[in-house]
């Protein structure tokens, strides 16, 4: 079926199409990854047997850990000579994963983002602050691609300071702001601090991702830069951004229905639960080409809808991300599990006993990391004196983690333990 406007498509018309692109991706799984072969093999089935969604759901799923299982190359099927581009990312014990795209998959995407930016009433007028660090989100290449197939002007400040972000906005009187919520809210404070007025800039609207978006977030960025803000999600083993995205209206994130096939199921259990409930999001391919997933666990909870959009839009929405099953977490915009850090910091200090990782919150976002560490007491420091050693572990954070925090040594007696979530604890820097 080919399809020229989705949003206009019933919800029968939306099933077929998914029917017909779902035959497509289990034979090309089948026929050029040994992985799907084997397990659709195991289960005595062939792609031409599944016949509906209660079919496919009979399907184990697919995880992070297999992905990191197979890599570099175990998951493609495609020969690398028709791979255009290679990304990294890593699973939850830092386990490296590599995704590949084909000239098509790299097209696709672009073309999904334009939607997205066509969608939220981006036009040829607009000036596009694209605001990402791009070595942490290579998606920032397609928010730049899509704002010219557009026509837009495209101006990408990248990382500059939040100074010098206002400063470009203010002279090149952008009109979108495009980056992720825990730097848009920086630049929200710096404003508010500095001597700029908001009668200084011709900004219209703001788009977040790839972090989800929190409400408290959100109220905060319009009540200081006084324009609604919309927010985009991706995954990075998939896509990333252009998964899915809201509308003017607000309401929920229009998933590309076209292009993935979306399930909600308990994360315990792995059951598809009622509609209307919250589960984990679950998705399988329907277009790709050189990186096929079936029934790829996202690890993202939310609420799924079939009801229609005000917009007009039939598309299924999802809501913002409400939590993560594992134990995922973001500061300033950059991801990581508590695992690596665990590991990390196991391998650099034998005598480690216990760790807390102490997040500060800035209106809902991770402003802030403290790293609490804890060791036995008759143990020689791995680094020389007290000091090297605290050097030794921060050094070694930020490299892994391109972030940066303070260490600090303590006694388990004094680590907190109000809140926990697999040694996380979360504190407010400033109540809304």
């Amino acid at each position: 079926m080919r399809v020229n406007n989705p949003e206009s498509l019933s919800r029968e018309d939306i099933r077929h199409l998914q029917l017909e692109r779902l035959q497509m991706t289990l034979n090309r799984a089948y026929f050029n990854v040994d992985f799907y072969r084997e397990r659709m093999d195991g289960l005595g089935k062939l792609p031409e047997d599944v016949a509906s969604f209660e079919d496919l759901r009979r399907f184990p799923f697919t995880t992070s850990a297999d992905l990191a299982a197979h890599y570099p190359y175990g998951l493609f099927a495609e020969p690398l000579s028709s791979i255009v581009r290679l990304k990294m990312t890593a699973g939850a014990h830092g386990a490296p994963i590599v995704v590949g795209f084909t000239r098509r998959d790299v097209h696709r995407w672009q073309s999904l983002v334009t939607r997205l930016f066509e969608r939220q009433g981006l036009t040829a007028k607009d000036i596009v602050q694209v605001a990402f660090n791009y070595s942490l989100f290579s998606g920032a290449f397609t928010f730049n691609h899509a704002a010219e197939a557009i026509g837009a002007t495209l101006a990408p400040s990248a990382t500059v300071s939040a100074t010098l972000q206002l400063r470009i906005m203010k002279d090149f009187r952008s009109t979108v702001l495009t980056t992720t919520p825990a730097f848009a809210l920086h630049i929200a404070d710096t404003l508010e601090k500095g001597p700029w007025r908001r009668s200084d800039f011709g900004l219209r609207m703001i788009l977040t991702g790839p972090d989800p978006l929190p409400e408290v977030t959100r109220e905060r960025l319009q009540s200081v830069l006084e324009v609604p803000v919309y927010s985009l999600y991706g995954v990075t083993e998939m896509v990333e951004p252009g998964l899915a995205g809201e509308c003017p209206v607000r309401d929920g994130l229009h998933l590309a229905e076209d292009h993935f096939l979306a399930e909600v199921v308990h994360p315990a259990t792995g059951e598809p639960v009622p509609a209307g409930q919250e589960g984990e999001l679950v998705l399988t391919t329907l277009t790709t080409e050189a990186y096929p997933l079936i029934r790829y666990r996202t690890g993202d909870i939310t609420v799924l809808r079939e009801a229609p959009c005000a917009c007009g839009s039939s598309l299924a929405r999802m809501t913002p991300v409400l939590r993560r099953r594992d134990h995922r977490v973001s500061v300033r915009g950059i991801p990581f599990y508590p695992e690596q850090v665990e590991s990390l910091l196991k391998g650099l200090d034998p005598a480690l006993t216990d760790f807390r990782l102490l997040i500060h919150t800035h209106y809902g976002m991770g402003e802030h990391l403290d790293v609490l560490v804890c060791r036995r007491s008759e143990a020689p420091f791995p680094e020389g004196s007290r000091s090297q050693y605290l050097e030794h572990l921060r050094s070694h954070l930020r490299r892994t983690l391109g972030l940066g925090a303070r260490v600090t040594l303590t006694t388990e007696d004094n680590l907190p333990c109000e809140g926990l979530l697999h040694r996380t604890v979360f504190r407010n820097l400033q109540s809304p």
